[in-house]
Formats: structure tokens, sequence, C-alpha cells
């Protein structure tokens, strides 16, 4: 099998997205970076609740998520290298660094989006482990 779909690779993924998410639902502001889905349920919830500062963070996720796989469609479709998913841990690999050393006080929908792009880029670089398709 092939490195980038060995099942060693899917646990770390899969640890690393889920520490991420708890991250940022439970520092900064309720919003989940690799979990999509769940933000759905917290944008409802919000325009439910006129919340429009959780409305923006939420959309502003989206988008950033959308925007990474986008990327990553792009970077598959141009880069002709067997190592292009080794290029595609980078961009979460910065932003998670630079984020690291960011004060509480800078606002969430500066970090979050952030995150999600970053995410997004890994989770649609490692789609497959031993063949089957998988999602972390």
């Amino acid at each position: 099998a092939k490195p980038s779909e060995s099942r060693q690779l899917a646990c770390a993924l899969t640890f690393c997205g889920g520490f991420i998410d708890a991250y940022t639902y439970i520092q900064r502001g309720h919003t989940l970076s690799a979990g999509q889905t769940g933000n759905v349920i917290f944008f409802s919830s919000a325009l439910a609740d006129h919340n429009i500062p959780g409305m923006i963070n939420r959309a502003s996720t989206f988008i950033a998520f959308s925007l990474g796989l986008l990327l990553v469609g792009l970077f598959h479709k141009y880069v002709k290298s067997q190592y292009w998913r080794v290029f595609c841990l980078f961009p979460i690999l910065v932003i998670c660094t630079v984020v690291g050393f960011l004060p509480k006080s800078v606002p969430n929908y500066y970090i979050v989006p952030a995150i999600a792009f970053g995410l997004a880029v890994q989770n649609a670089s490692f789609s497959k482990i031993e063949g089957m398709g998988y999602n972390n």
C-alpha cells in the first residue's frame, strides 16, 4: 500500500483533526474547523437567534473550507508529482504553528477560517486508506 494510504497516517490525521476541532470549539467560539456538518447546525441556530457574529463566523468557515477543497483540486490537477500530498500538509502545519502563538484576544473570525482552510486541504489530500474511501 502507498504510504499516503496507511492506517497509521489515517490515525494520526484523525487525531489531529479531532484535536483541532476540539480546540476551535472549546477555545474559539464554538465553531468546528473540520466538521462542517456541525457548523451547518450552528449556523442555523445562530440564524434563528439573530446572532449575526455567530452566522458570520460559521459562514466564513464554510467559505474557507470550500476554498481549501478547491485548492487541492487545482493542485492535484496541475502538480505532477507523486509527492503532492506532502505539500498539502504544509498549510495546516504553518497555520497551526502561527495560531499556537497568537493570543486569545485575536478574534475567532480570523483564526477558525484559516484553520478550516488548512484542514480542508489536508482532508481532501488524504481521502483513501488502503484503497478505500476515508474522511477524518
